[in-house]
């Protein structure tokens, strides 16, 4: 299998729109659809697409970062999505293993990125795939960098924790500073693929992969790695979750609720758009919710919130003046910390939009961009049922 020494150059151009862009594809549509554009409806309005049913949300894609300037060969591009495309998702492996050898990892992500804006799940099989081919994980987290939101390297560490599983909670706890892994990835960036890894070998028992993300070590880490295993759940069982009227499985949280409601609320607001609703309705199921866990909810609406916000600074308030001061917090940090990874200045002006300890908050989650360890209101994020 050709696995390519270095990771592919990044293009010049990618430019912020393209960015907000895919984070617009990968999942903000479903809250969209509720609030709808400045231009297009109030707040406060019933969103006209609402006697259709919304789309269902996809999970939305942690650390989005620019497309590559393929360099693969465009013909054999072009032959394996001829196979993959058609093909249910539980036989993309087949046409994956087919493929890597001849295309490369490298070729597979060139194809995936062309066709699929939000190609962070095919990535994960492609992981897969070509870690079970070569066993060689520093070449093949090499070849797949962080491309398809590091969908790639989440599935290399599904495909490495089914080996050896006596030895699993020892390399959770190591793995994040393994040199091969720092780098192209930053610890916390690891920790939430370890997240999706612990969630994927345990069978999606949530309680024992919130357990083994104890082992990554600093509390805020574990945090991180919860998100990755609640993510990796909601992206596994998303057509059994919209059909839900509950919170489920945030609702069973013993603990990290914000890494859960980080992508249930994408599921709350298509639920909400199916009945005529917008955001007044999310907000006040978050404060029907017990106070402890008010700001977990309120950090899942920022954080569906990104695309709204990135296109109306304004916003923001809309969004995050509601409840406590912690949920408040929460929400702002859910909005800009992911917006700053995409463009700091535009994070920036968002918190120019705000006031005094608001704006403070705000301008820290502009700097700090994802998986900071000390932050404001840091304890609300370790907080469950």
């Amino acid at each position: 299998m050709r696995v390519p020494a270095a990771p592919l150059k990044r293009t010049a151009g990618f430019t912020r729109s393209r960015a907000l862009a895919v984070v617009l594809l990968a999942g903000a549509g479903a809250l969209l659809a509720l609030v709808g554009t400045t231009a297009e409806r109030s707040v406060g309005a019933a969103p006209a697409a609402a006697t259709s049913p919304a789309t269902s949300p996809s999970v939305f894609d942690e650390h989005p970062g620019a497309p590559v300037s393929p360099r693969s060969d465009p013909a054999l591009r072009a032959r394996f999505l001829a196979e993959y495309d058609p093909v249910a998702p539980d036989r993309r492996r087949a046409v994956l293993a087919r493929y890597v050898g001849s295309l490369g990892v490298a070729g597979i992500l060139d194809a995936l990125e062309a066709r699929y804006p939000n190609c962070h799940d095919h990535a994960h099989e492609l992981g897969k795939v070509a870690y079970a081919l070569t066993r060689d994980m520093p070449a093949v987290l090499q070849a797949c960098s962080t491309r398809c939101v590091s969908g790639c390297m989440h599935g290399v560490l599904m495909e490495a924790f089914t080996e050896r599983p006596e030895t699993l909670r020892a390399r959770v706890a190591t793995l994040c500073d393994e040199p091969a892994m720092r780098r192209i990835h930053k610890r916390g960036d690891c920790v939430h693929g370890v997240g999706h890894g612990v969630a994927y070998v345990t069978g999606y028992d949530m309680k024992r992969s919130l357990t083994l993300c104890e082992a990554v070590g600093e509390r805020a880490y574990q945090y991180y790695c919860a998100s990755g295993a609640y993510m990796q759940f909601f992206m596994t069982f998303e057509p059994k979750i919209a059909a839900r009227a509950d919170h489920y499985p945030c609702d069973e949280a013993p603990r990290f609720a914000a890494a859960c409601y980080r992508y249930e609320v994408f599921f709350i607001a298509a639920r909400l758009s199916r009945q005529g609703k917008g955001l007044p309705a999310i907000v006040a199921e978050c404060l029907a919710l017990p106070s402890r866990v008010q700001p977990a909810c309120f950090h899942g609406l920022g954080h569906a919130s990104v695309g709204l916000v990135a296109g109306s600074p304004a916003r923001i308030r809309e969004v995050c003046e509601h409840g406590a001061e912690a949920a408040r917090w929460l929400c702002i940090q859910g909005v800009v910390e992911k917006l700053a990874e995409l463009d700091q200045p535009l994070a920036v002006r968002v918190c120019a939009e705000l006031q005094g300890r608001s704006a403070d908050v705000c301008r820290e989650a502009a700097r700090n961009k994802l998986y900071a360890t000390r932050k404001a209101g840091l304890e609300y994020y370790f907080v469950g049922y």
